[in-house]
């Protein structure tokens, strides 16, 4: 699903009006129309109660005029408290707005008598509260009169259908701009924002509709949309497989990860590629710790390597790594890897001289962070899997800075870096070198745990060897990655389950995936 920044909206809409030939006022008719359809699906108490709409003086206080209207048309009691004076109101919103003089709908002007103990009262007995105040146009914290309307929708506490987006978040980043109203639903119109997906706008946001409101197809492609939220219909064919295959078909992954005290790691890592279908796994290991991963891991075989000092990889098998490497489809690197000087030296080398795909996790972003001259000198396509606090210190910017422009962050770093690049955390981001950028909805708040990064990187570093490209792999696995989580929750409980667990619950998650496809209308 194709989704928009509010630059984009703007743009959509201007070409709809002057190429197209379709008037801005039918598009908010359109609109309007729209939104009272989804109201009145999802709200099934209208009639107990006034619908109130708290309105705006721009197009979005227009959304809400039409709904007024419809509304009464079809025999729901309505009320509308505007916020701007009446002689502000200009342009398509005008329009509607004198339509309203036709119907006996009372229009208050909170402009005058602002949010008083009798306006509380009435939006206190709403059947719901209408947020028709700001629309994608907002950049800046909301004050004054619009501040206080805002504030008393919440102590209202009345179920609240938003207009476009919750009036106070931003559509692009999903901040919240001083303060926002929380929905139960909303509906969007022609495509949904981006900040409606983006924390905390996400949280605010409640069920999201997208209505149609006549914008060409033409022009979505015309203008190149390059943003998405994920949805794996198109590479679920990947996990289906001919009956005349074996495991040479399904590409042998090289997993770099393990040292002393961090050999869970390395195991999460390795079996997870297999739970995901890779046909052959080797994990590359200090040879001082083979002995207890030949125990613990029966499937995934080993390759015992030179250790240093301090029991991690040492630079004298270097060669050797190299060797192996140009043996398989891709390497996984990074997951309990250490940071030492000899470390540094392996991923220096990796990064430059091994030319299949890769997936860059946990120490090896850290020493990667330490070698800014590595940028473009890759000789493979690379996967990089960072949590805020690595993408902080790969940018060199503090975690609040990243968290407060995830998108900035990972689609700058995708395209200084020519990396696809993961950007971990509630909604993960995956963004392409050329642009592409696409969100993820699936995962829970159980998965802040150790390890679930691990399962994640062995995921990808499966999908790359069995030949996907790499923006492909990285969204198909993060999407599993939380649909397995979220499985794993509804299962065991929603907080207290392991990284292993949610790695054992991948094979019924695809059952599942496979089973809603065959049993899908499109297929």
């Amino acid at each position: 699903m194709r989704i928009a920044t509010a630059e984009l909206i703007r743009e959509l809409d201007r070409r709809t009006i002057e190429e197209v030939g379709i008037p801005g006022a039918v598009l908010m008719e359109n609109a309007g129309r729209g939104a009272t359809r989804v109201l009145r699906e999802q709200f099934q108490n209208l009639q107990e109660g006034p619908v109130v709409l708290v309105c705006g003086g721009g197009n979005n206080g227009g959304d809400g005029f039409v709904i007024a209207r419809c509304l009464h048309e079809a025999g729901i009691e309505s009320e509308v408290f505007l916020l701007a004076a009446p002689d502000r109101i200009r342009g398509d919103a005008r329009i509607y707005f004198d339509a309203l003089d036709g119907t006996d709908v009372p229009v208050r002007l909170l402009k005058d008598e602002g949010i008083s103990e009798d306006v509380l009262r009435r939006w206190q007995g709403a059947s719901c509260i209408v947020d028709a105040i700001f629309g994608t146009g907002l950049a800046r914290p909301v004050e004054g009169l619009y501040r206080k309307a805002i504030e008393a929708i919440e102590a209202a506490r009345r179920p609240v259908f938003a207009v476009d987006l919750p009036s106070g978040i931003c559509a692009d980043t999903g901040k919240v701009l001083g303060t926002a109203v929380r929905a139960e639903c909303t509906a969007t119109f022609g495509l949904p924002k981006r900040g409606l997906y983006l924390y905390p706008g996400a949280g605010h946001a409640g069920r999201i509709t997208c209505v149609d409101i006549g914008i060409p197809e033409r022009l979505l492609d015309e203008l190149g949309v390059r943003e998405e939220i994920f949805e794996p219909a198109s590479l679920v064919h990947w996990l289906r497989r001919e009956p005349d295959t074996h495991k040479g078909t399904y590409g042998h992954l090289f997993v770099l990860s393990g040292s002393l005290g961090k050999t869970g790691a390395a195991c999460l890592c390795s079996e997870s590629a297999l739970r995901c279908g890779a046909g052959l796994v080797t994990l590359g290991i200090p040879k001082t710790l083979n002995p207890v991963m030949e125990q613990k891991l029966t499937e995934v075989m080993t390759l015992p390597l030179p250790a240093g000092k301090d029991e991690t990889l040492s630079s004298g098998g270097l060669e050797e790594i190299k060797e192996f490497a140009s043996s398989v489809k891709g390497l996984a690197v990074g997951p309990g890897m250490g940071v030492n000087e000899e470390t540094g030296h392996i991923v220096r080398a990796l990064w430059v001289d091994v030319d299949r795909p890769m997936v860059w996790d946990a120490d090896a972003l850290t020493l990667l962070a330490g070698n800014p001259d590595l940028r473009g000198k890759q000789s493979a396509e690379i996967i990089v899997t960072p949590h805020p606090g690595e993408m902080g210190r790969l940018i060199d910017k503090p975690v609040t800075w990243v968290q407060e422009n995830r998108v900035e962050a990972a689609r700058s770093f995708a395209e200084q870096w020519g990396v696809v690049t993961v950007l971990k955390g509630a909604r993960t981001l995956i963004a392409a070198p050329d642009g592409r950028l696409r969100i993820n909805l699936t995962g829970n708040p159980g998965m802040a745990a150790g390890g679930m990064g691990d399962v994640l990187t062995g995921m990808i570093g499966a999908f790359l060897v069995q030949g996907m490209e790499a923006y492909d792999a990285a969204s198909f696995a993060v999407w599993l990655h939380g649909a397995a989580g979220d499985l794993t929750a509804r299962t065991l409980g929603p907080v207290g389950f392991l990284a292993s667990e949610v790695m054992q619950s991948l094979p019924r998650q695809f059952r599942e995936l496979l089973e809603e496809q065959e049993c899908s209308p499109s297929d």
